[in-house]
């Protein structure tokens, strides 16, 4: 009797997991407008081409998005002085634009988590923050 009900709960479990996969057409827009999920909610919009976004400032791989180059490197200077580490054993995990600012996510040697860092187009560094917990 527990069979065919673990059976019958199995059959309708693999069904779902497909509802929570995005359609054609949404994954169709998201790649003409350069947008992800994430930058989405930030404000790219999926209805604008992938140059317009670049322009606002949304998607960091468009060759007129230099932006988002700058800020990598003055906050991969800035997270360097910050943990007294020299500047090449650091390396950049994420670039995240989001309108006039961009977080980048920066990989520590012997740190359990990533330092976070927000800076400006013109690589104005706002913040860095180590996302662990504190004495990890």
């Amino acid at each position: 009797m527990k069979t065919p009900s673990l059976l019958a709960a199995a059959i309708v479990l693999l069904a779902s997991t497909s509802a929570h996969a995005i359609d054609a057409q949404y994954r169709r827009l998201l790649e003409r407008s350069g947008c992800t999920q994430v930058t989405e909610t930030q404000g790219c919009n999926i209805h604008k081409t992938k140059e317009q976004n670049a322009k606002a400032g949304f998607v960091p791989d468009t060759p007129g998005n230099l932006g988002t180059r700058v800020a990598e490197q003055a906050c991969l200077k800035a997270v360097a002085k910050t943990v007294h580490k020299p500047l090449s054993r650091l390396s950049v995990s994420e670039v995240l634009p989001a309108g006039p600012d961009t977080t980048v996510m920066i990989i520590v040697p012997g740190a359990n988590a990533p330092w976070s860092c927000r800076s400006d187009a013109k690589g104005h560094v706002q913040s860095t923050m180590f996302t662990g917990k504190d004495g990890d």
